[in-house]
């Protein structure tokens, strides 16, 4: 239903609604300059900077009669292309990922509001169910490539829709840099399957009931710890 809303795959804080360290929202973290876009079609209802977001957008949706409110918070000091009133498009670039407000470390802090954002965050919904998926079939009865002159691993995963961890990984390259002419890069399925965790979860189950393996559930989502995983949260399992 919503695109992410950053390229970014690692998240350093995940949605929490109870309990004494609450977080209505995600973090996508990442160093370097990441473009953050808007996940659907809307209006800006705030642009502004504030003391615990920093500088911030939020952006109300209406779909299929349903209102949503996403917001985008700490992004990049200068950085916000949106005033309010304005209507983006799905995809279009709004800000750049930054280190405002009540933060620590560059970071995007995500929400989504099934309604309007209130200062309760009472409609505040773990975004992760609700994206959609991160890669697409590509058709091709091909699963392994051949290096060429020039190639680099970044680029091979760009061609095939995945990426430079992912196909380390998969082929055991342990310098991501070094590769060489003629060398076979295998390729993994290109419809990645993705697993939302329900209470009660562990790693273990779930690579057990996908016939797959805790050390690829975790360097797919690049878990830093197998042991912490929280309901709502997307996997890719295979």
């Amino acid at each position: 239903m919503f695109l992410k809303p950053t390229s970014v795959t690692y998240i350093s804080n995940g949605f929490r609604s109870t309990g004494k360290d609450k977080h209505f929202g995600i973090d996508f973290a990442q160093n370097g300059i990441n473009a953050i876009r808007a996940c659907a079609d809307g209006k800006v209802t705030k642009s502004y900077f504030s003391t615990s977001y920093g500088e911030c957008i939020m952006i109300l949706h209406n779909i299929s009669g349903q209102e949503y409110e996403t917001v985008y918070a700490h992004l990049k000091s200068g950085s916000r292309k949106v005033k309010v009133g304005e209507y983006v498009k799905k995809g279009q670039v709004i800000g750049i990922m930054g280190n405002t407000g009540d933060s620590t470390g560059q970071h995007l802090h995500f929400e989504l509001h099934i309604g309007r954002w209130n200062n309760n965050k009472t409609n505040a919904v773990n975004p992760l169910p609700y994206f959609e998926s991160d890669t697409e079939a590509i058709p091709s009865s091909n699963n392994e490539y051949i290096v060429k002159k020039g190639d680099t691993l970044y680029e091979i995963s760009r061609k095939y829709k995945t990426t430079i961890k992912v196909l380390a990984a998969y082929n055991q390259i342990a310098n991501p840099n070094l590769i060489k002419v003629g060398q076979k890069i295998k390729i993994p399925s290109t419809q990645a399957v993705y697993y939302v965790v329900k209470k009660g979860d562990t790693v273990s189950q779930i690579a057990k009931t996908f016939h797959t393996s805790v050390s690829k559930i975790e360097k797919w989502n690049q878990l830093k710890d197998v042991n912490k995983i929280y309901p709502g949260q997307k996997l890719r399992v295979g």
